[in-house]
Parts: C-alpha cells; structure tokens; sequence
C-alpha cells in the first residue's frame, strides 16, 4: 500500500499543480473544486470556496502527489520538516526540472556532485514546497 504525500496550499493550489505538470512534463490532471460537492446541507458551496481546490492527483516518476486548498478560515503555515525527493537515473531529467522549479524560486543547495550521487540539489519552488533532487546511478 503506498504512501502519497499530500499537499495543501492557501488559495493557489490550482497554480502549483498546473506547474508541476508542466515542470515534469506530465498531463494536466483532473481538478475538483469545492463546487462539485454539495454544502452541508444540500446547498451550494459559499462563492469563496467554489473555485477552490478541493482535490487533484499528480502522477510524478510514478508517485501520486494530491493536492488540496486549505480552507480560508485555517490557511495552512508552511514548514520546513516534509521535502518532496525526486530520486532517477535520468540526470538530463534532473537538471530540467531542477531549473524549473528554481524559476521564482529558492536553490538551497546548487546541484553538485556528492559522495553520494553524481547530481544532488535542493530547491524551494515559488509556492514554498522544497524538492530535493538525487541521481541514482
């Protein structure tokens, strides 16, 4: 049974998987807002909620990542204790989707050579999240 990691975002969820798709050269996936479910009674979502997303899946190296707004009154604070690791033996892979995620991000640490791989690096993209990256020969 896997494990898939599960990402929120405060209001621009739609924006981070549409890049992820494009970073890794995946389709588009399927997006559900708020508005395709009823509210607690039957009634519409608030307009607020309606466009946000309430669920999509991404399927990265074969890994599903999910995603989800979070709702506007508990917007989420992010951390520094959960990185997402891209681990392949693809190096042209590598240091495209490395590029791309830099673009109006943060490199943490440049992809280098280290002990352990031939191409290692650390990236906050411009939505927060930090990818580390690993060739694995």
């Amino acid at each position: 049974m896997p494990i898939n990691p599960y990402l929120n975002f405060n209001g621009d969820c739609r924006d981070a998987v549409l890049f992820y798709a494009d970073v890794f050269a995946e389709p588009a996936p399927e997006i559900m807002t708020f508005a395709a479910q009823p509210g607690p009674d039957g009634e519409p979502v608030p307009d607020e909620l309606a466009d946000l997303v309430l669920h999509a899946r991404l399927s990265v190296h074969g890994t599903s990542l999910m995603f989800s707004d979070a709702m506007p009154d508990g917007p989420v604070t992010f951390g520094q204790n959960i990185t997402l690791a891209v681990v392949t033996d693809d190096l042209e892979a590598i240091r495209r989707e490395f590029e791309a995620l830099s673009d109006e991000g943060h490199v943490l640490m440049p992809l280098q050579e280290t002990f352990w791989s031939k191409a290692y690096g650390m990236v906050e993209d411009r939505f927060g999240v930090q990818w580390q990256f690993s060739h694995e020969a």
